[in-house]
């Protein structure tokens, strides 16, 4: 038994929804137990009582399920001591709508000093159902069901509200689009006094024009650039974070049909639709067929029901729950600071499951393995495992997971504990992107964790760097129905959708004119709200230019910090490679000069023999021609060399005579110029042969 003076401590926040469920069915006790550490489960606000705006615009009151957790978190801080935990060490965990509640608490200033080390599971703040970008829409419903009229905008809702019974306050239903959270946490300007307006404003959005807010509802969600919770969703670097995914976040998106049966390619156009005209505002009609093209599969000609329902359960998942976690942990990862992150990938699947092999795992399914409940059904002598549906391979997989979670609440690395070691969890970087996937490998009948890189890779590059970029609201004489869906129909989607506004949503306030002092060095562009009140960035912007707090966009600090180690080793590889190049020049120089001496000194070679034996024929020509020479007649010169006229012009000074035997005299040869090599040459003093005469009459002729 290992013995601390002082117990970490796990505040586990549930999820599912922000209407329903409650922290009590969740028991924590075999984790406490195996990972020696102190588990709370909370109740909280949900609904219209927990997440409902009563106050005014600009004012946060109405988020009290928000202000539950951190009431929590300071009980917990006070009285931690006496139940033998470490106030200084509290790991705050939240699953699917919790986790989005525990990130707008990490990044809340009032809860700085109550969390240390946060746990994301499926979810966080910048998921489209996370946070409610329209309050005041839900106000507007409320006061219609409750009867409770009067100034939306300037006016308080809850003495009206308290007036009521809470049958008549639970009875109210807000209709939300599909994909879009109805009663859930809400943003608001951090200019609130009080102390509960004060817990919510610092996860708050930066303050827009009060007309504008009602005249054109703020639907911007999670992929929009200028959203402060974009940017300032992962402004914790100073805390250590784990975040998780299953491998099927959106399994339960779909119905029981459809999820059996499967459907067609129009379905899957009308799902799609509807969930990019809930999510986006900017140019729908490009964003929809970028992730019509990315999720289908062209290398089959006939897209079967399954495999339909396979691509759809992906991009839902993938653009819902993955790419927003994932966007997260990356600028977490990013941020200069002593916070480590970790990722981790929950990809085991049962041996008896209700849900399909080929989806992989389903959201929720890491809970259990979470809480260990596969050990409490194998320790469990009254009930089998197969009563419990786990096996010995669930029980050594939860294993290993709460190990992993109490060595990162204790020191923040899950690699470091007591006993032996685990197989090693290396962090996630922005360079890198290495993860843990935790499974059961196929056929191999044991636990495995295997260290893998870039999860989705291609599919997440498309969500956080392609649709950003598309996400734009271009130039301001560009008519919103550019960016609108030209179906309008219902046949056209499946689900409620929101209203297409032909208003353009206000841009955010101008930066003060005098912003807060800046260390040297440091530029001032692109900081969150909530740290020194500017601007948030450009909307559409894509994920490596989205700022946060503490000043500078991302794509400043990686290259200031994260960037600066790949950068060197950069350079030195350059450097390395130039090198080794100028050396293959070098070599493939002297090589090439090596081979151009050696053709030549051949060459050369050749030459001497072909000139030695022209040398020893003439030379027996010579002594042919001494043996046999006669005497010239007259003033006729020997011939030298001859060769064929193609005309029939004659050399300067020669008569041309036909039909004639007589030979014209040659002109004189060049005085000093030696005889030519050949078979006929210049004796020195002799008579030309009877036959060289002969020869030479007829070449005349021929010349003739």
């Amino acid at each position: 038994m290992l013995c601390e003076s002082a117990l970490p401590v796990i505040v586990f926040l549930h999820g599912e929804s922000y209407e329903w469920n409650s922290g009590n069915p969740y028991d924590g006790s075999v984790l406490a137990g195996y990972g020696h550490v102190i588990v709370v489960t909370l109740n909280f606000r949900l609904g219209v009582l927990g997440f409902l705006k009563t106050g005014a615009m600009g004012s946060a009151q109405g988020n009290f399920g928000l202000m539950d957790v951190v009431a929590a978190l300071h009980w917990l801080r006070e009285n931690l001591p006496a139940f033998g935990g470490d106030p200084a060490r509290v790991t705050l965990l939240g699953h699917g709508s919790g986790a989005a509640l525990a990130n707008l608490v990490a990044v809340s200033s009032v809860a700085k000093e109550l969390v240390r080390r946060v746990v994301l599971l499926s979810g966080s703040a910048l998921s489209p159902w996370a946070v409610q970008r329209d309050p005041l829409a839900v106000k507007r419903r409320v006061a219609e069901h409750t009867g409770c009229h009067g100034d939306l905008l300037a006016e308080d809702l809850a003495p009206c509200l308290r007036d009521l019974p809470l049958a008549a306050l639970l009875a109210v239903r807000a209709d939300a689009p599909r994909f879009l959270p109805g009663f859930a946490p809400f943003l608001t300007p951090a200019d609130a006094s009080s102390e509960a307006a004060e817990a919510a404003a610092a996860a708050a959005e930066a303050a827009t024009r009060a007309a504008a807010e009602e005249a054109a509802p703020a639907w911007r969600l999670a992929a929009d650039g200028d959203s402060p919770a974009a940017a300032a969703a992962a402004d914790f670097p100073d805390r250590d974070l784990l975040f998780g995914l299953t491998t099927t976040e959106s399994y339960l998106d779909l119905s029981a049909q459809d999820l059996e049966f499967g459907f067609n390619e129009s379905r899957r156009d009308r799902i799609l639709r509807t969930f990019v005209r809930n999510a986006y505002l900017y140019h729908l009609n490009e964003i929809f067929s970028t992730l019509k093209n990315e999720y289908t599969d062209w290398e089959r000609p006939v897209q079967l029901p399954l495999n339909v329902r396979d691509a759809t359960l992906e991009l839902l998942s993938d653009g819902h729950t993955a790419a927003p976690l994932l966007r997260v942990g990356f600028l977490h990862a990013a941020r200069p600071g002593p916070g480590r992150t970790y990722f981790l990938h929950f990809c085991h699947q049962a041996a008896e499951r209700d849900f399909p092999q080929r989806t992989g795992s389903v959201r929720g399914e890491d809970v259990p393995y979470v809480l260990g409940l596969p050990l409490a059904a194998a320790a469990a002598g009254a009930l089998s495992p197969q009563q419990h549906n786990f096996s010995r391979q669930d029980a050594a997989v939860s294993r290993l997971l709460m190990r992993y979670l109490a060595n990162f609440a204790r020191t923040g690395d899950p690699n470091s504990g007591p006993g032996e070691p685990p197989p090693f969890w290396d962090t996630y970087d922005a360079i890198n992107q290495l993860y843990l996937a935790l499974g059961v490998g196929a056929g191999a009948g044991s636990s495995q964790a295997d260290t893998k890189s870039h999860y989705r890779g291609h599919k997440m590059s498309v969500w956080l760097n392609l649709i950003p970029q598309l996400h734009r609201p271009g130039g301001s004489d560009l008519s919103m129905r550019h960016h609108h869906f030209q179906e309008e129909g219902a046949q056209f989607y499946d689900g409620s959708v929101r209203p297409q506004t032909l208003q353009r949503p206000a841009p955010p306030p101008p930066p003060p004119t005098e912003p807060p002092p800046c260390p040297p060095n440091a530029t001032t562009t692109g900081a969150a709200p909530g740290s020194d009140g500017r601007t948030p960035p450009d909307p559409g912007s894509s994920l490596l230019n989205q700022g946060g707090g503490g000043g500078g966009g991302l794509l400043r600090r990686l290259a200031s910090s994260h960037y600066q180690s790949y950068t060197a080793a950069l350079s030195v590889t350059i450097a390395v490679g130039c090198c080794l190049l100028l050396l293959n020049v070098l070599i493939f120089a002297g090589i090439y000069r090596q081979r151009g001496a050696g053709r030549r000194a051949h060459r050369d070679k050749e030459e001497e023999k072909k000139m030695a034996a022209v040398a020893a024929s003439s030379a027996a020509a010579g002594d042919a021609a001494e043996a046999t020479k006669i005497p010239l007649a007259g003033n006729e010169m020997p011939l030298r060399e001859f060769r064929s006229s193609p005309s029939k012009r004659c050399c300067p000074g020669a008569s041309t005579i036909a039909g004639s035997g007589s030979i014209p005299d040659p002109p004189p040869p060049p005085k000093n110029h030696p005889p030519a090599p050949g078979i006929l040459r210049q004796v020195g003093g002799g008579m030309p042969t009877p036959a060289t005469a002969k020869k030479r009459v007829q070449i005349q002729e021929i010349s003739v």
